[in-house]
C-alpha cells in the first residue's frame, strides 16, 4: 500500500509540474501575440490580437479544481 501511495503522490506532483509548465507556455504565447500585434498592424487587428491574448491569459489562470 505504501508503494502505491508513493506512486500516486509522484504522479500527482508530475501532473502539478506539467500544469505549471502549461500555464507558463500560455502566458508566453499571450505575450508573443501582444508583441506581434504591435508590429505594423491596423488598430482592428491589434485590438483583436489583444483580445485573443487576454482570453489565453484567462484560460491559463482558471483553476481546474474550483
Amino acid at each position: 500500500m505504501d508503494e502505491e501511495k508513493r506512486a500516486l503522490r509522484h504522479n500527482l506532483k508530475n501532473a502539478e509540474q506539467e500544469k505549471l509548465a502549461l500555464k507558463g507556455m500560455l502566458e508566453r504565447a499571450a505575450d508573443e501575440i501582444d508583441d506581434l500585434a504591435d508590429a505594423d498592424c491596423s488598430e482592428d487587428a491589434i485590438q483583436n490580437a489583444k483580445e485573443h491574448a487576454d482570453r489565453i491569459r484567462k484560460i491559463g489562470s482558471l483553476d481546474p479544481n474550483p
